[in-house]
């Protein structure tokens, strides 16, 4: 069995009543985006079939599968994830390595269909639903969340609709004042019935205002604090004297784009209470699995970055990983990351639970007739 064809069809989805503000997605009802998605299909001369659903950072991502596709892949065994993982791993050594990623799950997704298993099974995944916490677009001036009352009760509704969780994006004007009286009226509220966390995305420019943060979140006992400092978090000295100043677990590396042999860096310094790990961004499922198992080598635990049906696959067989992320909401928004799949594959019940799917590889389908309608662009690589 070898590779013979990547196919990659791109398109379009709606984001209704969102705008942005620096990049930063935020409520705005008059306004709709269209970011860029794409579907990347892996298939070899017997019609055997891997896919990826990609929503986020589409260009970069489609630019590096092209950059190694024809030397990299096509011919290979498809089942030899590894291998292949570790040569486009270095021969984007000079790129944040974002096409890794669709690589990775399309041959998770084919490995399965192969064997007639999920991909849960195939990881030795143990559990059959995940509990998700509910992670919001970033505070806004256009009433949505534009304030404390209005994000503690946005809290309440998605406590009603049974998140364990819940989690707000500070003002992308940089307000940490804002922030911190958001943080007292969502403690004040829910706070003795929901986990929370506030991720400030890399907003704070000093280090006097990640730790005034910090020190009110230890006053108010959240969950965790994630990614304050402007620089994204490379600064490991900086990270470590807040890590040390605080009560409050930090959730880094977001930002960071070094994979596991970085993550095993930043925790051997104590740059870190937590870690971040992507099957979108750090190369995989066999990336992100890498940087799980780094953490739990080191006894800390790693939260998945937002949705998809990989982390489903993945989150079922990590010990190490305390919630699913469902973002990014508002109080007028829709679940997006379902566009371009059959169905809703991420929605929740009323415990707040998400399905992992059960049937062979990611155990979705794609919304052919979505993507065809919205088609916007099309590429074909063969041997």
């Amino acid at each position: 069995m070898r590779i013979s064809e990547i196919e990659i069809h791109e398109f379009d989805y709606e984001v209704p009543r969102t705008g942005t503000v620096d990049g930063n997605w935020v409520y705005d009802p008059d306004s709709t985006l269209e970011p860029p998605g794409f579907v990347l299909t892996i298939r070899t001369a017997d019609g055997t079939e891997g896919r990826y659903r990609g929503f986020s950072f589409t260009p970069p991502m489609i630019a590096q599968i092209r950059m190694v596709a024809e030397e990299h892949v096509l011919g290979r065994d498809p089942l030899a994830r590894r291998e292949i993982w570790q040569d486009c791993w270095r021969a984007l050594r000079h790129t944040d390595r974002f096409g890794v990623g669709p690589i990775d799950v399309a041959l998770w997704d084919l490995a399965g269909r192969h064997y007639g298993e999920s991909v849960s099974t195939l990881l030795g995944g143990g559990r059959d639903s995940l509990p998700t916490y509910a992670s919001t677009m970033f505070v806004d001036d256009n009433g949505g969340l534009d304030g404390p009352e209005a994000v503690a009760d946005f809290a309440e509704t998605c406590l009603d609709r049974g998140y364990g969780g819940f989690k707000f994006h500070g003002h992308p004007a940089v307000d940490p004042d804002l922030d911190v009286a958001i943080c007292e009226a969502l403690a004040e509220r829910v706070g003795d019935r929901l986990d929370l966390m506030l991720d400030a995305s890399s907003l704070y420019r000093t280090y006097a205002d990640a730790l005034a943060v910090g020190r009110a979140l230890d006053d108010l006992g959240f969950f965790w604090y994630e990614d304050p400092f402007h620089d994204g978090g490379v600064s490991e000295r900086a990270v470590r004297k807040l890590v040390a100043e605080l009560d409050t677990p930090m959730l880094g590396l977001e930002h960071v784009r070094t994979g596991p042999y970085g993550t095993a860096g930043s925790l051997a310094t104590e740059a870190t209470d937590l870690v971040r790990a992507s099957a979108h961004l750090d190369g995989g499922i066999t990336g992100a699995l890498k940087i799980a198992e780094t953490a739990e080598s080191f006894g800390v635990d790693v939260e998945l970055l937002l949705g998809g049906p990989a982390h489903a696959h993945l989150m079922s067989a990590l010990r190490n990983s305390n919630y699913f992320e469902h973002g990014l909401l508002n109080p007028e928004s829709n679940w997006i990351l379902n566009q371009g799949f059959e169905g809703e594959p991420e929605a929740i019940d009323g415990d707040g639970r998400m399905p992992v799917p059960d049937d062979p590889g990611l155990g979705v389908d794609i919304d052919w007739a979505f993507v065809e309608r919205r088609r916007t662009g099309h590429t074909r690589i063969d041997g």
